[in-house]
């Protein structure tokens, strides 16, 4: 990939009443043959953003540029970007092979050449023996393949898709994540990407862009999203977390101490912004938390004692036993109400607490993060459909969608 940024986002805004911003000052940069996904709730700003890249809206302030040209003063059909939408958008009346010739006749291209180029776009999503039918005899899946070709048939400096996913099932969406990824990879695309599935986010990005309230929180490759979230915003909407909130009582810069409800001091890496006296919340991922007796925690490990720094240590009560197949979801309930997730591999050498009994829960304090607390006017939310809206709590633990 190219150092120099292919598509750029310059302090770009978007407001349609003038008062509220949609989309505030956006600076976000795609690399040639990138793939980067926009990654956020409903409200949250990220349609808005790809329809400013499309051509579909225009920035209120800013500019958009492409491979160094001004993006935002050209209308949509001059840009030479493709786009692939959630509900397909084929014209029911055409063949498979006239949908996706459509973009080549707007562009006055001649029938041979049309003709040659649908025969390679059909051949790349695999579907050239249904030229001949209508999106009508054609599945979900089926369908979106042939968006996509339409998409890629002009050959597109960029290719756009907003939620083209998300009407498909579970197993027609994740086999259409490998076509898309295989196109990607072997057609060197460059992709904007938008949903609000974070599974699918990491799945497929060279790097997602976290969006809240018209804002990229973070914008980093899935492992970096994952595993060291900027803030509580990140870490609670990307992926499953553990939310242990308390107050800040020391911050090395390295580590940070925060202490619970009921007294129990945990650490971890000491997150940006943390003040002394401060609430936090420390972000713990489940399958990152271990499970000891608690009958057997005084004499089992320095860490369920809680003599060895590098570890932390809580007792709970287990309330629910889930089980998930390759692993058992364990929840349990502190002493201060707050709850915990464990995720336990399902071996044979791993055994389960039982039902109404404490566990103490025990993690390296190098796999969790210590972060500022959750500004209160930010709900965090994994359904698109839900309102985005201002609440004055989260919950404790927020999974990730499925």
């Amino acid at each position: 990939m190219s150092s120099q940024p292919f598509i750029s986002f310059n302090g770009v805004s978007k407001s349609y009443d003038g008062v509220h911003s949609v989309v505030e000052g956006l600076d976000l940069d795609v690399a040639r043959g990138e793939f980067v996904s926009l990654l956020g709730p409903s409200g949250s700003g990220k349609t808005t953003t790809l329809m400013m890249l499309a051509g579909f809206e225009s920035p209120t302030r800013g500019e958009i540029r492409l491979n160094g040209k001004r993006l935002d003063d050209k209308p949509a059909h001059q840009r030479d970007i493709g786009m692939v939408f959630q509900n397909y958008a084929l014209f029911p009346h055409m063949t498979i092979a006239e949908n996706v010739a459509f973009p080549l006749s707007v562009r006055r291209i001649g029938r041979s050449e049309q003709k040659a180029r649908v025969a390679r776009a059909l051949d790349m999503v695999e579907l050239p023996h249904l030229a001949g039918r209508r999106p009508a005899q054609l599945s979900g899946g089926q369908q979106q393949r042939v968006a996509l070709a339409r998409a890629l048939v002009f050959e597109p400096s960029v290719v756009l898709m907003d939620e083209p996913l998300g009407a498909l099932d579970k197993r027609l969406r994740e086999s259409m994540q490998y076509e898309i990824m295989r196109l990607h990879r072997e057609l060197s695309l460059t992709i904007v990407y938008v949903t609000h599935d974070q599974n699918e986010a990491l799945t497929m990005s060279d790097r997602v862009a976290v969006f809240s309230d018209g804002r990229i929180q973070q914008a980093a490759s899935p492992t970096e999203l994952y595993e060291n979230a900027a803030n509580a915003f990140v870490a609670n909407f990307v992926g499953e977390n553990n939310g242990l909130t308390g107050r800040v009582v020391t911050n090395s810069g390295e580590w940070a101490t925060l202490r619970l409800a009921d007294g129990t001091p945990i650490s971890g890496r000491a997150g940006a912004g943390l003040r002394d006296g401060g609430e936090a919340m420390l972000a713990l991922r489940p399958e990152r938390a271990h499970l000891a007796a608690a009958a057997n925690a005084d004499t089992n490990t320095a860490a369920a004692r809680g003599e060895n720094e590098e570890f932390n240590v809580v007792h709970a009560l287990v309330q629910e036993l889930v089980y998930c197949g390759d692993h058992h979801r364990v929840h349990l309930k502190l002493a201060h109400g707050e709850s915990v997730i464990v995720k336990v591999p399902n071996t044979q050498h791993h055994d389960l607490p039982a039902l109404g009994h404490t566990a103490a829960v025990t993690w390296r304090r190098d796999d969790c993060k210590v972060l500022p607390a959750l500004s209160a006017r930010v709900a965090v939310t994994t359904d698109d459909h839900a309102a985005f809206s201002p609440s004055s709590s989260a919950s404790p633990l927020i999974a990730g969608a499925n």
